[in-house]
């Protein structure tokens, strides 16, 4: 799995498969953000919307229970 770990000036910082590696933030398809889940094709990116949005509501569906815990 590849997802934008954080956006630094021109460099982006992504971590793939549990590694992190640091490409040219031009590289990215336009709308990138850190979060988003990348698929790559043919030597370019493109943002996985779904399994991004499924990542995200399963965040915030933790932090929701986390916050719960501590009321």
């Amino acid at each position: 799995m590849i997802i934008i770990d954080r956006l630094e000036g021109s460099m982006a910082v992504l971590e793939i498969d549990g590694n992190i590696e640091n490409i040219d933030r031009s590289l990215l398809p336009e709308g990138a953000k850190e979060g988003d889940i990348l698929l790559l094709h043919g030597g370019g990116y493109t943002i996985d919307r779904e399994r991004t949005e499924q990542r995200r509501r399963a965040a915030a569906d933790r932090l929701r229970k986390i916050l719960r815990r501590n009321e």
